[in-house]
């Protein structure tokens, strides 16, 4: 692992969640066959490539329908005591990379059909956001392979990552934003080099600044729409820390079929 990843690292914040499924659970899930590091030259060949296939996603996005669910839970003490303040149930039409919503149900009242959609529910854009956040040829991103692990079924190389705030395009709040560095962990399919997993948060905030802490952990899994396989976003964990409140958004990206 290169110096600025090792340095970077230990600043993550939240981090620990978004790795739960550790090189260790991964052993104990029943898979002791996990071969050997790739050497040097296999290891640059893998990065290249994870790299050429997170920038062509979008690009390769069927249309499709599906159902987005989003849960948005506070925790105003930051004890972990969790309050579920808002349930949306949504119909997503993805047609020619434009996207699509329509409200189903909110809290359990279904939808009127006129109902505008709020600004703070997640996008599917921002899943492809994520991957131009650490791929995008302008980040410089600092990028070395880890270990081996799992995700959703999949043995996966775990990639360590650090972009420095002076190169990172991500930026942190909404009304003020501001940039910031990113550090964290791609997870990327053996068979294909496809990202799977992303757990990411920012560094570099400044600690005058009214959110101190942001972190995500977003999923992708192959998924057959029609009578093909398709790499499409299915899960995000979304966190955000201001003073002792905290704020974790869900999503979850269900019953995929063509258009």
């Amino acid at each position: 692992m290169g110096a600025g990843i090792a340095a970077a690292l230990p600043i993550v914040f939240a981090i620990a969640l978004a790795v739960a499924g550790s090189a260790t659970a991964y052993a104990q899930g029943g898979l002791a066959d996990i071969p050997l590091p790739p050497d040097d030259a296999e290891q640059k060949k893998i990065l290249a490539d994870v790299k050429v296939k997170a920038l062509e996603y979008e690009r390769s996005l069927p249309d499709f329908v599906c159902t987005q669910f989003s849960h948005h839970n506070v925790d105003v003490k930051g004890m972990n005591q969790w309050k579920t303040l808002d349930t949306v149930s949504e119909q997503l039409r993805f047609i020619h990379g434009a996207e699509e919503y329509a409200l189903i149900a909110q809290n359990g009242k279904k939808a009127g059909g006129s109902e505008k959609r709020a600004a703070d529910l997640v996008s599917i854009k921002e899943f492809s956001d994520t991957l131009r956040y650490i791929f995008d040829p302008k980040v410089r991103v600092s990028i070395a392979w880890s270990n081996w692990d799992s995700v959703r079924g999949h043995r996966v190389h775990v990639l360590a990552f650090v972009v420095t705030k002076d190169n990172s395009i991500y930026t942190v709040g909404k009304s003020k934003p501001i940039s910031s560095g990113l550090g964290g962990w791609v997870y990327a399919d053996s068979d294909t080099n496809a990202v799977l997993r992303v757990a990411m948060a920012a560094t570099d905030i400044p600690k005058t600044y009214p959110i101190q802490a942001v972190a995500a952990d977003i999923y992708f899994d192959f998924v057959r729409i029609g009578d093909k396989n398709y790499l499409v976003p299915v899960k995000a964990d979304l966190h955000e820390k201001q003073g002792k409140s905290q704020v974790w958004d869900e999503v979850e990206l269900k019953d995929f079929r063509k258009p």
